[in-house]
């Protein structure tokens, strides 16, 4: 990858040239990319370095919105949060993978939500549980796709979705994550119309879970 960054600066080139040298830069991200994720799932699955913490669930949140807000203004989409009254101050959870997962699905929403949409993460609590639903007004997913979306390398059917770069792992990852909770994900959709992605984890964690593993 450096060689290939380092050739727009060895002299003059033609159009072709520059084209094949991003080709080769953009190919060596996408495999970097697949390697990270590969490792996040055996992470994940493995337990590797986790602990429980209570975190504070606005905080978390926070830290993802402000990470894609510049996503979102560059494609005009209004990105927000709803937030219930009955909201609890913190969760049981693996902070640093709860936010991974989070990222994902808002990233994924604003991924394929076209210019000028919306995408809102709504808070959903229950007497054990909390919800993130993750909506966009996106091109939505076929039916036929909805049962496998949380397999790894499952790229889905729609033209406009698989036009976009990707390794077809995120959500795998994210239902890695949700399981290693003791939660689920679980998707709606109509295409056309948009999608809700649905994150849910219990409030507190079994006591065997807060070791460090």
């Amino acid at each position: 990858r450096g060689y290939a960054t380092m050739l727009e600066s060895s002299g003059e080139q033609n159009d072709q040239q520059k084209n094949y040298a991003r080709m080769i830069t953009r190919g060596v991200d996408n495999m970097a990319k697949l390697v990270n994720n590969l490792f996040d799932l055996g992470r994940i699955d493995f337990g590797v370095g986790l602990q429980v913490e209570s975190i504070p669930v606005l905080d978390n949140i926070e830290l993802v919105t402000s990470s894609l807000q510049l996503q979102a203004t560059q494609k005009k989409i209004s990105l927000g949060v709803e937030i219930p009254k009955d909201l609890p101050d913190t969760v049981e959870a693996y902070q640093a993978l709860l936010q991974q997962a989070l990222y994902i699905l808002v990233e994924n929403a604003l991924k394929y939500t076209p210019e000028g949409g919306t995408v809102t993460i709504h808070l959903q609590c229950a007497a054990n549980s909390l919800t993130f639903a993750i909506q966009d007004s996106g091109i939505g997913i076929p039916k036929i796709d909805l049962p496998r979306l949380f397999e790894k390398f499952y790229r889905g059917t729609n033209r406009e979705a698989l036009s976009q770069r990707g390794t077809g792992l995120g959500l795998a990852i994210v239902k890695s994550i949700a399981e290693r909770h003791g939660g689920k994900v679980w998707a709606e959709s109509e295409l056309g119309q948009g999608s809700t992605f649905f994150l849910q984890i219990p409030l507190v964690q079994p006591k065997e879970s807060r070791q460090s593993q």
